[in-house]
């Protein structure tokens, strides 16, 4: 992307928004790109397009090392999440340091939250049905937001969910999941696969 951009001058830009501006221009340039494919490409037709034969193709991604076992590959899905992520994390630091009194911070962030979700699901694919009926159990018990943490296809879930409403979101997950697909956890299993945690400081390099 940098060098996408490399010849535009940013200098005296506000550093968010410019990020938010080259992202949303990556989205639509992976639009033009790689909208005609909606269903993916073969290693034939990349290869074609980076005028490469298919075994060139392979040992450029290091096939040897790291075989990829697909037919067809979703460029645009692909492109589209990871622009759409990165644009989302830049938008979620931008609404934290926005100070605007008149917005809902929590539904602002969570509705983030649920489009990473939806993102990881349908374009990244990334998700699984465990994942995706949690984020839905909670989000119907009042969390703002819910999605995967961590690489995906599998793994654990955050939830964004006020003081009030963290007990009530907790006894959801734990009968209307835990209960059902894990009846024999202990209530020392239970804590160590369900708390509650507050966002605090980052880590700080102090001189």
């Amino acid at each position: 992307m940098d060098e996408y951009f490399a010849t535009q001058d940013t200098a005296g830009s506000d550093t968010v928004q410019m990020w938010i501006d080259h992202l949303s221009a990556m989205l639509h340039a992976s639009n033009a790109a790689f909208g005609s494919h909606p269903d993916g490409y073969t290693r034939e037709q990349m290869a074609a397009a980076l005028d490469m034969t298919p075994d060139a193709l392979s040992a450029a991604v290091h096939e040897d090392r790291f075989p990829v076992r697909a037919q067809r590959f979703k460029l645009l899905q692909r492109a589209q999440h990871a622009f759409s992520e990165a644009l989302r994390v830049v938008k979620f630091r931008q609404i934290c340091e926005s100070g605007d009194t008149r917005l809902n911070y929590c539904t602002a962030l969570g509705d983030l939250m649920n489009c990473s979700q939806d993102s990881c699901r349908d374009l990244f694919e990334c998700s699984c049905p465990e994942i995706d009926e949690l984020c839905a159990l909670a989000r119907r018990a009042g969390s703002f937001g819910s999605r995967l943490t961590g690489a995906g296809w599998g793994g654990c879930t955050v939830h964004l969910v006020s003081r009030d409403k963290v007990e009530s979101v907790k006894q959801v997950l734990v009968s209307e999941y835990y209960a059902k697909k894990f009846p024999n956890m202990t209530a020392a299993e239970l804590d160590n696969a369900l708390f509650a945690t507050a966002p605090g400081c980052g880590a700080c390099y102090y001189e």
